[in-house]
């Protein structure tokens, strides 16, 4: 019935707990969707092996709780916009985006998987990744014409559903089927309050939409990201030549495929080697420079 689980008559919490804990679950993990309506209390009932007072209960705490709502004469729907329960009275209004922050931070400990598969016992996280794909995405934004902003948007949000789902591979989607991005982001910012959970909503829909020109700049941005990662790892003696491929031939902008010649083309330790061939020189006008910003003896403070 919809994804949710029986009761588990060895299981020590109230029948009520549990019925509650089953269809939350199955609103969490989108199995009912928003604006599904649920099942009648009679259905619920049998389905659940109790009395329908029982589901009335956890019925009644899911509605507290903010997952549910209540329509006269219709029944009992699941809320279009989630509202997360307030753990206090005192509860601060804004508990629900300092609750994202700190799930969206976890991405810094989430490895990326495919370099795992390559052998690279340390490889850069999810966070790291999404970082510079949104850098990336601010440059290639420029040179196609679309908005940068918007685009580097998409770009920092564009993986942060694997906070719920992790980083699957290519290998992994063959076998397993996640969520959709979209719909994940819904269940993450459902704390949120509604103008700033559509902020978020939004800007994963449109990346996994793909349609408008930030989203295309946006899903180049990523592939170019993943081809960086590849020429290093490559330089530090990894063979990434199949990683090097599946993002060149993802790419869907011209900006994005002339990038990707020059990212090919480059030695990944350039931008330090010229400094590095002058190093003494640079430093030497480091300290002629703070030598003549040094006040004369007299003047200094004591």
């Amino acid at each position: 019935m919809s994804g949710m689980q029986p009761i588990d008559r060895a299981d020590p919490r109230p029948p009520n707990v549990q019925i509650a804990a089953s269809i939350r679950a199955a609103i969490l993990t989108g199995e009912l969707r928003p604006g599904t309506q649920l099942q009648s209390g009679q259905e619920l009932a049998k389905f659940f092996g109790v009395a329908r007072q029982t589901v009335q209960t956890a019925i009644n705490t899911l509605r507290a709780e903010g997952f549910v709502r209540g329509q006269a004469g219709s029944g009992v729907f699941v809320r279009d916009q989630v509202s997360l329960p307030a753990t206090a009275e005192d509860e601060e209004p804004l508990a629900g985006v300092a609750a994202y922050l700190f799930e969206v931070g976890s991405l810094k400990n989430l490895p990326r998987a495919g370099w795992l598969r390559l052998g690279i016992r340390l490889p850069e996280s999810v966070a790291e990744h999404s970082f510079r794909v949104g850098v990336t995405g601010l440059v290639l934004a420029a040179l196609e014409g679309a908005d940068a902003g918007r685009t580097s948007a998409l770009c920092l949000l564009h993986d942060s559903p694997e906070t719920r789902t992790g980083d699957v591979t290519a290998i992994g989607r063959a076998y397993v089927t996640t969520e959709p991005a979209e719909d994940v982001s819904v269940h993450q910012a459902a704390g949120m309050p509604a103008a700033a959970a559509k902020v978020i909503q939004d800007l994963v829909a449109e990346y996994e939409a793909g349609e408008t020109p930030e989203s295309r700049v946006a899903r180049d941005a990523d592939k170019l990201e993943s081809l960086l990662q590849a020429v290093e790892y490559q330089a530090q003696g990894y063979d990434t030549t199949p990683w090097q491929e599946t993002s060149l031939t993802a790419l869907r902008t011209d900006a994005g495929r002339q990038l990707a010649r020059a990212i090919m083309a480059a030695d990944p330790h350039s931008w330090w080697s010229t400094f590095a061939a002058s190093y003494q020189e640079l430093r030497a006008g480091a300290k002629s420079r703070a030598r003549k910003q040094r006040p004369p003896d007299g003047n200094r403070a004591v």
